[in-house]
């Protein structure tokens, strides 16, 4: 399977080496000896000393932020997790990598380096309290696979040609407006320079979801090489759960968020997706089965493979499954269910209305636009009347847009419980529920200024989306002063569930004995709807006005 990772690493960067040079050579052929080489070599060699002494750099920055501690492994030899790093190194043949150490309870680890000469392995003391033996042992491995598969260097050149690509776009755009020369031949030149500027920038995009990829793969091999280190696939699995419960139950503070955030594409996994993830895990301890339908979202709803396209990770869901399928005797059994249960025409029919219902105002302008331009070369008279009747339609997907989203009709009463486990739901389509239960805590815990909120109800957790009638000061208004005075007290939540990567309930109405607290997020959909209303409504009686 490794041969995989070798064939996708060479493929991505060729590809991305090909770029590169495709936009260095039509430079090279419209310009010849010009200056923004020189820039590129400074490119290179930034990215170069980046490369070897970022190393160094980050241990500074870990220990000035995070006081971050450094063992070798004479230092630590007598805890069994170090003796497994010592074992899988020698195996392997790399130098035993430093080992880091942070004092911090939200469990993570990642690994960073030049090469397996200068790697370091970093923990957080959350791993020890979440994680048995085994499962420490499980992470660690993953980390040592980025080391013993040499990822993160075939990472850091992506990312230096990367840069190159933006650093090509950005040069040949502003030519343009650095030549003083106005002859003919200039102007072609800086046309062409402006041109493969632009191309430069459509390369860095493709090249961006390259990255991504290869990004994506990695992660799977390195599970992989923890599941044969450690003999038994379903401990990372399993180690993978708690590290997301961890995440999701441990407070944040602005120094844990800080860590979490700046280690996003080097930690165990993407800690956002980790959060629902938790909480999920939190909700299946009542109740056998739910963390698996619930994992399934990942593994068999279209738009998680939209919302993977833009990650550094593979969806959790994916990577258990991955997991799952090199034992005979997994833990959770995701074929059997798929087969099953799944009902596959469902969820692409499901998907396709929604794609639909999302684009729905864009493909009324596009086709409007479109039977326009025929008439403004054969028969004018006809304009205005398409025009019209473009505008009509738009106003009629916009109103069917925003009560697919938040329907009107009755709020069924529900457990957070039965939707998380619905792998048929929607981030377009709301579902209109009530909850009972209490919010016992901010979205973003610690951050006095916001205004979201977390509600725990018999069954689980899911985080409220709260609008003010007043946009932003009315929202840091209710933060500030309101807030608090809701949590830990009885409460019913209404509003439209909503899934997509996470989770949340677009909040409606929050009620507790002694008051009720409305949302307005419905209503500034529906505002910006009478806004387009207005618009077009005056639009079409200027267009009639005129044909008149």
């Amino acid at each position: 399977m490794k041969v995989k990772l070798q064939f996708a690493s060479l493929m991505t960067l060729s590809f991305l080496f090909g770029l590169v040079l495709v936009i260095i050579l039509a430079a090279s052929y419209f310009a010849g000896k010009i200056s923004w080489q020189f820039m590129i070599g400074i490119t290179i060699l930034s990215n170069v000393l980046t490369w070897l002494l970022g190393p160094y750099i980050s241990d500074i920055i870990y220990k000035i932020f995070y006081k971050i501690k450094f063992y070798n492994y004479e230092e630590i030899k007598q805890y069994p997790y170090a003796q497994f790093i010592k074992k899988v190194c020698d195996k392997h043949n790399i130098k035993t990598p430093k080992i880091g150490i942070i004092n911090d309870q939200n469990p993570t680890a990642f690994t960073y380096g030049s090469a397996s000469f200068n790697a370091r392995v970093v923990v957080t003391e959350g791993l020890f309290k979440f994680l048995n033996e085994q499962e420490l042992n499980a992470v660690v491995a993953h980390e040592l696979g980025h080391i013993v598969n040499k990822d993160f260097i075939v990472m850091s050149i992506a990312s230096t040609l990367l840069s190159i690509l933006y650093e090509l776009y950005v040069i040949f755009t502003e030519t343009r407006n650095r030549s003083s020369s106005s002859s003919s031949s200039s102007e072609n030149g800086k046309s062409y320079f402006f041109f493969i500027g632009l191309v430069s920038l459509i390369f860095y995009w493709i090249g961006t979801y390259f990255v991504l990829y290869l990004s994506r793969l990695r992660e799977y091999y390195a599970d992989e090489f923890s599941a044969k280190e450690t003999g038994d696939p379903n401990i990372l699995s399993s180690a993978l759960i708690k590290v997301a419960y961890g995440i999701a139950s441990v407070p944040d503070t602005e120094k844990t968020a800080h860590l979490l955030n700046t280690t996003r594409a080097q930690g165990i996994f993407d800690f956002k997706a980790a959060k629902n993830i938790g909480l999920i895990y939190e909700n299946d301890k009542e109740r056998k089965g739910l963390l698996e339908r619930s994992l399934l979202f990942d593994i068999v709803n279209p738009w998680a493979w939209i919302y993977q396209l833009k990650s550094t990770h593979p969806l959790i869901g994916k990577r258990i499954k991955r997991l799952c399928s090199l034992t005979t005797s997994p833990i959770y059994d995701f074929e059997n269910i798929i087969n099953s249960e799944v009902d596959k025409e469902k969820l692409w029919s499901n998907f396709f209305k929604d794609i639909l219902v999302m684009y729905s105002q864009l493909i009324v302008i596009i086709v409007t636009i479109l039977a326009v331009i025929p008439q403004a070369f054969t028969s004018i008279n006809f304009i205005v009347p398409t025009i019209i009747a473009g505008l009509v339609l738009l106003i009629i997907v916009s109103i069917i847009k925003l009560r697919y989203k938040f329907p009107i009709g009755d709020f069924k009463e529900a457990t957070i419980l039965e939707y998380l486990a619905d792998i048929y739901a929607s981030p377009i389509k709301g579902k209109p529920i009530k909850i009972e239960g209490q919010a016992i805590g901010r979205g973003e815990a610690g951050f006095i200024f916001g205004e979201d909120m977390l509600f725990q109800d018999k069954s689980g957790f899911i985080y409220l989306n709260y609008e003010s009638a007043i946009p932003i000061f009315g929202n840091l208004f209710f933060a500030w002063k309101k807030l608090d005075a809701l949590l830990k007290v009885p409460a019913t939540s209404t509003g439209w569930f909503l899934r997509g990567n996470a989770f949340h309930l677009e909040l409606y109405r929050f009620e507790t004995k002694s008051q009720t607290i409305k949302s307005y997020v419905r209503f500034w959909e529906l505002a910006g709807l009478s806004a387009l209303v207005l618009i077009c409504s005056i639009s079409i009686y200027i267009l009639a006005f005129y044909k008149g």
